[in-house]
């Protein structure tokens, strides 16, 4: 069976990684395990953004092997003319997600958003664009995006992701 590797970045609590899995697997007919814990790579950090370009960090997660492998970082990530994203995917490769503006003080919340940045990203990787239904691969521009659209995929995206699944 293939493997969707995890790569861990930075302080991430264990029962976070456990119950996102756990909730991955439910979506997606794949196993997914930790694959590595390492640092923030500080040559990724942008100084003069106090941010880390997530362009490097997936480039960094993409040397580890898998069918995919994902990232889970816990420091704010940019890309060029945004000023933050939630995430980053690689078609069929790969994907980053961080954690530190969907942060909540509701665990349950913080976790459905986590799990839906981690859906919509992976979609990415299975080829899904941006979707205009009521779908979590609806573009998020805000954490309230994020929390307004669903832990799920429509019946279009949901389509092409069954073409992806055992």
């Amino acid at each position: 069976m293939e493997k969707i590797n995890l790569v861990i970045i930075g302080d991430i609590a264990p029962a976070i990684v456990k119950n996102l899995i756990i909730s991955l697997e439910d979506v997606f007919s794949y196993e997914f395990q930790v694959y590595a814990r390492i640092p923030p790579p500080e040559k990724c950090f942008v100084e003069a953004r106090g941010q880390y370009d997530a362009t490097c960090i997936l480039d960094k997660i993409l040397r580890y092997p898998g069918y995919r492998v994902i990232g889970i970082i816990s420091e704010d990530l940019f890309v060029m003319d945004f000023n933050f994203v939630f995430g980053l995917a690689a078609p069929q490769r790969g994907c980053v997600v961080s954690t530190f503006r969907l942060r909540h003080e509701n665990p349950k919340i913080f976790l459905e958003r986590l799990k839906k940045e981690f859906m919509h990203e992976l979609g990415h990787t299975f080829g899904l664009k941006h979707c205009e239904n009521n779908c979590v691969m609806k573009f998020s521009n805000t954490v309230f995006d994020v929390d307004n659209k669903p832990a799920k995929f429509c019946d279009s995206c949901s389509k092409i992701i069954r073409e992806h699944l055992r």
